[in-house]
């Protein structure tokens, strides 16, 4: 009985495997890869839902209007230059509207073909006229609702209630969220999560899910560029004190690595992670703005508030921003004392960032320091010396003790501190078919850091070729190498560090041999090489994925058959995996077996449904994971089942 569920979902995928992948809820390869690049660079980060939230804000389905299109839209997802969407609205405000996406022809920096590349991207119409807010406040208003619940159908040891030490409630994960928003004006998030293990209204949870989440916000009423009460994030320059996007990293397109001051965004998440919990306001206009924000750094007792002050003109951008940092209390006994106590800033983080168009370079930055004078930068430079070529150089420093508690900025160290480097990414269009990508990454840790005990310098470089074959097959060949010293695991009493190299190849391959088809099958292999030892550890990864979309019914189906062999845990791969609807995966690949899921969805009309079956199969050992996670079985299954409600 035990082979019956993997050679089950063997059975379904494999007949299935001229199935293709399209659905509008995944994201792109090239977010799919930085995705994976991240969490791979940087083991210590949490990848959630927020991510996709974050992304779907500037890729959501709705088609952009070049008359009424924003910043981030046209450089984001329409890959527009800064001097390209400087003189669309340049034009726009001398001759007026345009009247047919021809005309982007006779705007400077626009060729014939930006204008073939982006013409099945956008559209272009008159700019509606503002509607009566409360006039049309239900008549315009949008809902939705989803409930998900998942569960390892497998038995795991933390369940048995005769051992001392077990879990309290049901193996049953489960959360909701409820989203409304009217007129593109006024949004309101709630959302609660019960995890696997905990109570249910009952014991220590009497009031249901173990985690709520929320926020009431409203956009561009007025002077009021955005204003929040609950949960959010905040993105401000280059991440440098203020930063919690995830969505540029090294390795993709030079323009990539770049942040974008995307201000405050409400949120009601689905996992306790890193957010603030209190309120926050920007007022002003499109030129100029202000931002104030209070609240309470979640899961800690750390508060913080601050203010950030930007203003731009077409070519031309500053931002100043300051934090004060403090923490609750706890032991006094007034609520009132609490409160003023939350205030009293003891640790502070300002910042300058600016970006400026220069011709065809584009400049960018932040500097940062604390109150004790400790100081973190980063500067950037984007070029395009030829119109098929692009270039981008980073140079970073910051502080050994240079603290950011709500910084993301770019580089290597979780910490933001600690350490200094140089980046180089070009990318070049070799022909119509022929695109090549080359980054380098030199960078010295001033301090300890994930398994080193010592400063060390990291060096690391790749390259990709991207062929397309024809216009429905893509084929993609990736090298890294990576030079980063660590420390010995067989030493008892001192650490030692030995050099470590790592060498990953990856080749990727995409058919669209129909509109609603799509292959994508994938090798990933990665060597560890520890010169020292005279020792090298192998990882091996393959993947087919497979979908089917169909118009009526609205029926998506995602699939994929994985093979996996590592020597260890240490040269585990990580493959991005579809979901549900807000769901997040990025699959952990180590020792050796088979994965394979199925992701099913339906829509009808105001209803969506999901249903998602994964399982691994270990070949390798018959004990999954150890204490109250273990399994006694090879393998390890999950269900996980949505429903969602649009009214």
């Amino acid at each position: 009985m035990k082979h019956k569920i993997p050679f089950f979902l063997v059975g379904i995928i494999i007949p299935i495997l001229s199935i293709g992948q399209v659905d509008s809820l995944i994201p792109t390869e090239q977010v799919i890869d930085a995705l994976e690049n991240i969490l791979d660079q940087n083991e210590e980060i949490i990848l959630s839902e927020d991510v996709l939230e974050e992304l779907s804000e500037i890729t959501n389905d709705t088609t952009p209007n070049l008359n009424a299109l924003s910043y981030e839209v046209a450089v984001r997802k329409l890959h527009f230059s800064d001097y390209q969407y400087y003189q669309l609205q340049l034009y726009i405000e001398n001759y007026g509207q345009l009247a047919s996406i021809y005309e982007l022809e006779a705007i400077d920096g626009f060729s014939v073909a930006d204008r073939e590349r982006i013409a099945k991207m956008v559209c272009v119409a008159p700019v509606p006229t503002k509607q009566e807010f409360f006039k049309d406040f239900f008549y315009l208003c949008q809902s939705n609702l989803f409930i998900r619940y998942g569960q390892i159908i497998e038995h795991q040891a933390g369940y048995d209630t005769t051992r001392n030490n077990h879990y309290a409630g049901s193996p049953a994960h489960t959360c909701f969220r409820f989203n409304f928003e009217t007129q593109d004006k006024l949004f309101i998030k709630i959302s609660g999560e019960k995890d696997a293990g905990e109570q249910f209204f009952k014991g220590e949870q009497r009031y249901g899910f173990d985690f709520y989440a929320g926020s009431i916000s409203i956009k561009k009423m007025g002077l009021v560029q955005a204003a929040v009460i609950g949960d959010y994030r905040l993105n401000f320059g280059q991440g440098l004190i203020l930063g919690s996007s995830l969505l540029s990293g090294k390795g993709g397109d030079p323009g990539s690595i770049r942040r974008f001051s995307t201000g405050i965004r409400a949120i009601a998440p689905t996992n306790e992670g890193d957010f603030l919990r209190g309120a926050a306001l920007t007022i002003g206009n499109a030129q100029c703005q202000g931002s104030y924000f209070v609240g309470r750094h979640f899961g800690s007792t750390q508060n913080a508030t601050g203010l950030d002050f930007s203003y731009r003109n077409a070519v031309f951008k500053i931002g100043l921003r300051a934090i004060g940092f403090s923490v609750s209390d706890t032991a006094l006994s007034s609520v009132s004392e609490r409160w003023r106590s939350s205030f009293l800033p003891t640790e502070f983080n300002f910042s300058v960032d600016y970006q400026a168009i220069i011709k065809q370079f584009l400049l960018f930055g932040e500097m940062a320091v604390t109150a004790s004078g400790k100081i973190g930068c980063i500067q950037t430079l984007l070029f395009n010396p030829t119109p098929t070529s692009k270039l981008a150089i980073v140079l970073r420093h910051y502080d050994r003790d240079f603290r950011s508690p709500l910084g993301s900025p770019f580089g290597n160290n979780s910490q933001n501190c600690g350490e200094s480097g140089i980046y180089l990414s070009s990318s070049h269009i070799l022909n119509r078919k022929l695109q090549l990508l080359f980054y380098f990454d030199y960078d010295h840790l001033h301090g300890l850091s994930y398994r080193t005990d010592a400063p060390i310098p990291i060096m690391e470089f790749g390259g990709q070729l991207q062929y397309g074959i024809n216009r429905n097959s893509q084929l993609t060949l990736q090298y890294r190498w990576r030079s980063k010293p660590e420390n010995q695991s067989n030493c008892s009493y001192y650490k030692i560090l030995q050099e470590h190299h790592r060498h990953k190849c990856r080749l990727q391959w995409i058919n669209h041999p129909y509109p609603f088809l799509t292959l994508k099958t994938e090798i990933n292999w990665q060597l560890n090489h520890y010169p020292m030892q005279k020792a090298h550890y192998q990882g091996l990864l393959l993947y087919q994925d497979a979908a089917i979309q169909i118009s009526k019914p609205d029926i998506v189906l995602h699939l994929r058959i994985a093979y996996f062999d590592t020597d260890r845990y240490d040269e585990r791969l990580y493959a991005y995996e579809d979901d549900l609807y807000y769901a997040f995966t990025i699959g952990s690949y180590y020792y050796k077996g088979i994965r394979g899921y199925i992701v099913f969805r339906y829509k009808h009309k105001w209803l969506s449904a999901w249903l998602r079956l994964a399982q691994t199969y270990y070949i390798d050992r018959t004990t999954i994971s150890s204490g109250l996670t273990e399994i006694q079985r090879p393998h390890k299954t999950e269900i996980k089942l949505q429903t969602m409600f649009s009214f």
